[in-house]
């Protein structure tokens, strides 16, 4: 099962790749389906809001971030972005501050 790190450094493991969605597993049971929909959610905002914070926090939520998008508009949990973030910044896609109050800038 392929493994990556949060921004935080914290590592996780998951299945799926970004094109078809994630499944993020936790201790078991617990796993987090994060649909492809959702991750193109997210690479549009950071292509139309660059930079843009990413506001992984549920509460309370970061203002005018992606995270309070996901949670305002798409009904998701703004915690999807410390396990799609690092996926993207992999691909290339993005990079991320390296410190709190994540700031991302599209590639």
């Amino acid at each position: 099962m392929p493994t990556a790190k949060t921004v935080m450094r914290n590592p996780f493991e998951y299945t799926g790749t970004l094109a078809s969605g994630i499944t993020v597993f936790f201790k078991p049971p617990h796993k987090k389906k994060i649909t492809s929909e959702i991750v193109r959610v997210i690479r549009a905002e950071i292509t139309k809001r660059s930079p843009v914070l990413m506001g992984a926090n549920r509460d309370p939520l970061v203002a005018d971030s992606v995270g309070e998008t996901l949670a305002l508009n798409h009904n998701e949990s703004p915690q999807v972005m410390s396990y799609v973030l690092p996926l993207l910044i992999e691909e290339g896609f993005c990079t991320v501050s390296d410190r709190k109050r994540y700031m991302i800038h599209k590639s």
